[in-house]
């Protein structure tokens, strides 16, 4: 007796089209913008004078947890009763 598995990857691709809008900068005012909106319903804003990007605090946040354990707690013990047959 075999067993198959199936095994299907999901992809999910997010593609922006990028356009010059000219918005004006929420740093330093500049309109040299580009407006990148997604197909999913959102948009981010990058700046090419000063580098501010919109989702940078997103990103941000993403980078900042490395999932270490800070601190190791002792193991409970487990109580264990012999069995007898």
């Amino acid at each position: 007796m075999f067993l198959r598995a199936k095994v299907y990857a999901v992809i999910m691709r997010f593609d922006a089209e990028g356009w010059y809008l000219e918005e004006p900068c929420p740093r330093c005012g500049s309109t040299k913008t580009v407006t990148y909106e997604y197909e999913e319903g959102f948009a981010e804003l990058e700046c090419e004078s000063c580098g501010f990007i919109s989702d940078a605090e997103e990103l941000s946040d993403l980078n900042r947890y490395t999932g270490d354990i800070k601190e190791k707690s002792p193991k409970p013990k487990i109580p264990m009763k012999k069995l007898e047959a």
